[in-house]
């Protein structure tokens, strides 16, 4: 039986774009939307389904800037990807599909 993901609880995976690449979900997800908490460096934030782009989040973006992705599902796993020298924080509001 298919699970029906508007059943399912959005969770918060915060983000320390200093960390270089970070795995939020290890499992398909559904992602809703990405909240930046601390403004971004000069640097794009490429949000990932596994090793294939999909958004990416302007460099500069500001603390409090919200980039909504209308449950786009990810199908392998959800990684955000910046660049190796970016700075700032994010919260992406995401559901685990398993």
């Amino acid at each position: 039986m298919p699970i029906d993901h508007k059943l399912l609880e959005w969770t918060p995976g915060v983000v320390d774009l200093a960390d270089n690449s970070t795995t939020v979900s290890a499992v398909p997800a559904i992602l809703g939307y990405a909240y930046v908490n601390t403004t971004i460096s000069a640097h794009a934030c490429v949000i990932k389904n596994d090793t294939t782009a999909i958004f990416t989040i302007p460099a500069g973006s500001l603390a409090g800037d919200k980039y909504d992705f209308e449950e786009t599902i990810f199908n392998v796993s959800l990684v955000v990807d910046p660049d190796d020298s970016a700075t700032g924080n994010i919260t992406l509001m995401y559901k685990r599909l398993r």
